[in-house]
């Protein structure tokens, strides 16, 4: 560990790692911030709890574990840099700048976390259109942002921290092992820590020490990542565990029913107080304070009190997450599978706003349809995350330096391990509809007919070039 000579250490049970130690002069005021504390107020796993009674943990838990494997991540990497290629920073500023992202790369989750980004930030035209940009803004805005200065970490913290890396070669490496990577800290904690809490670790198994251990500094570029070839077996079940998660964890049918429940949740409430949208305006100006009051606890108890002044619908929605009863039911499902070939020069951000305009054409079709109360889930479950090289290097280790072998793109890794992209899509009705024979069947045909003209992956894939 590269902490600071003489600084007081902390300590953190974590029961994924063990023990996690903290600074407490450079880390402890960001650890006890209102930014980061509030995490302990949003699960992790939204609602999923619904279904798997364990996964009952935060995304406070998640941070602290995420600043736990940067840390790790940067040092391994750190030990590979000389004096010169660190842009002006110490070896100890690179290395809590990347913790200290990692701790903060979550602070601007809303209520329920993805819900929230549906209902509000997808829903409406905002100052602010994600939670990454939040969080960015909330860490700028805060006490927080005076503390980093205080210690020289500002800039490499906030660019880390931003939509886009705008510092030299070695904010663009520290980045990578936060996020924006095949296998960042963000990701490897979550497959880790979700997996134990949902009670499914056959699913999270990732040997996240010898992806660490056996990653280098690019030689021939100073701002990427190489991992030696001796660890692709570690990559594959990585990519495989990272599908596992999302098909039987993510987006289990029953989760998203409620998930879809809290969306219309939160998207009431703020039709009837735009509490939400203000809190996101004043954030945008540089005030956090509402923002920081933001909860899923809150979330139900302003809904609730509205419901109480009688409004039924929100009644109806509040009283199906407080008691577990889903109003809809899963009538359908279908699968579409994309061959790593098909992908080529296909960016992730691409595919997601191409699946996004997909999902809205269908979504009108069966408001035409069908009605306002059926809806579908679309979820493209992607085995990496989207990377900016596009590619992986590889490597070998002579004489204690890493030399280059070659370049895998993220094609051609899937197609090595007979990994395919699949596009999930998943039709629901009114819990009464599905009780009922012959509506059901009707619904279930419609849906059919409708996802027959708009899902193929000949479709999906002409409209990503056209």
């Amino acid at each position: 560990m590269l902490f600071r000579r003489g600084n007081p250490l902390g300590l953190i049970r974590d029961p994924v790692y063990g023990y996690v130690d903290f600074d407490k002069v450079v880390e402890k005021p960001v650890i006890d911030s209102e930014a980061v504390q509030r995490l302990r107020w949003l699960r992790q796993l939204q609602l999923a709890f619904t279904v798997y009674p364990g996964a009952d943990h935060s995304r406070f838990q998640h941070s602290v574990g995420v600043m736990n494997l940067a840390g790790l991540f940067a040092e391994q990497l750190l030990r590979e840099i000389e004096e010169e290629g660190l842009g002006g920073y110490s070896v100890e500023q690179v290395y809590y700048s990347a913790r200290i992202a990692g701790l903060l790369h979550d602070a601007g989750h809303g209520p329920f976390s993805h819900a929230f980004e549906e209902a509000i930030y997808w829903a409406k035209k905002l100052p602010i259109a994600n939670h990454e940009e939040a969080g960015y803004h909330i860490v700028r805005h805060t006490g927080i942002a005076d503390h980093l200065e205080a210690e020289g970490l500002s800039d490499l913290v906030l660019d880390i921290l931003g939509p886009e890396p705008r510092g030299g070669a070695v904010h663009r490496l520290i980045r990578k092992t936060v996020k924006e990577w095949v296998y960042p800290a963000d990701i490897l904690d979550f497959l880790l820590r979700d997996s134990y809490y949902a009670g499914t670790r056959e699913y999270g198994a990732v040997d996240y020490t010898r992806l660490i251990k056996l990653s280098h500094v690019d030689p021939e570029d100073p701002s990427n990542i190489c991992l030696e070839e001796r660890a692709l077996s570690a990559l594959a079940e990585y990519l495989h565990a990272r599908i596992s998660m999302f098909e039987n964890v993510y987006i289990h049918p029953v989760s998203a029913v409620f998930s879809h429940t809290a969306s219309l949740m939160m998207r009431l409430t703020d039709e009837k107080t735009q509490y939400y949208t203000e809190a996101i305006e004043r954030l945008s100006q540089g005030d956090p304070s509402l923002y920081l009051r933001l909860t899923d606890y809150g979330a139900i108890e302003l809904a609730m009190r509205l419901a109480g002044e009688g409004d039924e619908r929100l009644a109806a929605l509040v009283n199906s997450i407080l008691y577990r009863r889903p109003l809809w039911k899963m009538v359908y499902e279908q699968k579409v599978s994309i061959e790593p070939s098909q992908l080529r020069g296909i960016t992730g951000a691409l595919l997601l706003n191409l699946s996004k305009e997909i999902k809205r054409r269908i979504d009108e079709r069966v408001r035409e349809e069908l009605g306002e109360d059926y809806w579908i889930s679309m979820s493209t479950l992607k085995p990496t995350p989207p990377v900016p090289t596009g590619y992986i290097q590889l490597c070998r280790v002579k004489t204690g330096s890493p030399e280059n072998t070659r370049r895998l793109t993220i094609p051609d890794l899937l197609e090595s391990e007979g990994i395919r992209l699949k596009i999930l899509i998943r039709a629901y009705v009114p819990a009464h509809v599905y009780g009922d024979e012959e509506k059901r069947r009707y619904a279930e045909k419609k849906y059919m007919e409708i996802l027959e003209e708009y899902i193929t992956p000949r479709s999906l894939l002409s409209g990503i070039t056209m």
